[in-house]
């Protein structure tokens, strides 16, 4: 998303009051705050390069870290360490807009960071069709529904969501770009997977406001209160477990109505192949060498076996050009069905195969030139991804 021309939207606004030091950053599409408790001996705020103090604080070694403001700079320092960094006024700094009242529930992070993963990819980049550059969400009996599309491709998923307002029906368009966001901070928070911190809560809120304008994403929790503005002075409290620090993650919504998506989907597909994902994506990359110099298109070929008994078959990727030469493999699959040829876009492949959990795949399709389906084997995993196919040379 583009970025205001303006200078203060490359720094961080700090604030220290009370018990807590809050971090604010905005590009004015999202806004990230986050809340961390500590020692504050008198209140006050300033706005520093976020850059460049990101940088110098990564570099510090563990321990208490003091944050004073001393005339017109911040000085941070620990353990011998000292960094000042020039300032400019908070007052400069926009609003937040804050998501007070709407729509809220409860996601798990796990679900949520594994949903978002299979369907971002396939927004569009360009802002050519914003509508396209988001996620449609649609929540519905408890049940959050997200589907991303770029025209070429369409990824699909579904993950439940609890909380008092979990059986509302909404439907809200978010950025892909926010949503890849909120998920990288969950997973930086240390909140998902086997690793996940023992103790903390493995769910974060999200509220969609009452105007559909505006979606905010809160994750984990502090205490403290608000004190009186004053000069800044505060050190950070003894070191804690990661992930317990507050995080709110602010996004505008898309306005606009998303495509009617399910139109495209076909109803029944008279092949099915059941495919090995690692020999699926390395038969694509062989393939994809000779790709590059003829538009990226490789062709897929799937050949029942002979006589079209049983489910035994070959599958082929091959792809041509005329000033590197061309390639060929192929493998055995299962295969039921009349079998055909198709051509994609190999980065699209290899972009929906990297997100697929597990070893094998299903892949299904029709003729040579309506859209092919890619799920998992698993009856109950309700991902599935559409995909276009190219028009074959003659």
């Amino acid at each position: 998303m583009p970025r205001a021309n303006l200078p203060i939207l490359a720094n961080v606004l700090i604030k220290a009051a009370g018990k807590e030091l809050e971090l604010l950053a905005t590009n004015l599409e999202t806004a990230t705050r986050v809340v961390l408790e500590s020692k504050v001996e008198s209140g006050g705020e300033a706005t520093v390069n976020g850059k460049t103090l990101f940088e110098f604080i990564s570099q510090l070694p563990e321990g208490e870290i003091i944050i004073e403001k001393l005339g017109e700079e911040l000085v941070v320092s620990c353990k011998g360490y000292s960094g000042r960094f020039t300032t400019m006024p908070a007052e400069e700094f926009p609003a937040i807009p804050k998501v007070e009242k709407g729509i809220l529930i409860e996601l798990d992070c796990d679900s949520f960071v594994n949903g978002v993963s299979r369907v971002v990819f396939s927004a569009a980049q360009d802002e050519g069709r914003p509508i396209l550059t988001g996620v449609l969400c649609d929540l519905a009996k408890s049940r959050l529904k997200m589907v991303a599309t770029d025209g070429y491709r369409l990824s699909f998923e579904e993950i439940n969501a609890k909380g008092a307002n979990a059986s509302s029906s909404i439907k809200f368009n978010i950025p892909a770009k926010a949503l890849g966001e909120f998920a990288k901070i969950i997973i930086e928070r240390g909140m998902v997977g086997e690793e996940a911190n023992k103790g903390d809560s493995r769910n974060f809120s999200l509220m969609v406001s009452e105007g559909l304008n505006q979606v905010s994403f809160k994750l984990g929790g502090h205490n403290g209160k608000d004190a009186a503005e004053g000069p800044l002075h505060s050190e950070a409290s003894e070191p804690r477990p990661k992930g317990r620090e507050q995080v709110e993650f602010t996004s505008r919504l898309i306005e606009g109505e998303f495509p009617n998506w399910q139109k495209i989907i076909p109803g029944s597909f008279n092949t099915k192949v059941k495919i090995a994902k690692d020999e699926f994506i390395k038969l694509v990359r062989i393939a994809s060498i000779f790709a590059r110099d003829a538009g990226n298109i490789v062709k897929l070929k799937f050949e029942p076996s002979a006589g079209g008994s049983g489910r035994g078959g070959k599958f082929s990727v091959n792809a041509a050009s005329s000033q590197t030469g061309s390639s060929e493999a192929a493998s055995d699959v299962e295969i039921e069905g009349k079998g055909g040829e198709m051509a994609f876009n190999f980065r699209y492949l290899l972009e929906v195969l990297a997100q697929v959990p597990g070893n094998e795949v299903y892949f299904e399709m029709n003729e040579s030139l309506n859209p092919g389906k890619l799920t998992t084997v698993d009856p109950k995993d309700p991902f599935f991804h559409i995909i276009m196919p190219v028009r074959l040379q003659s």
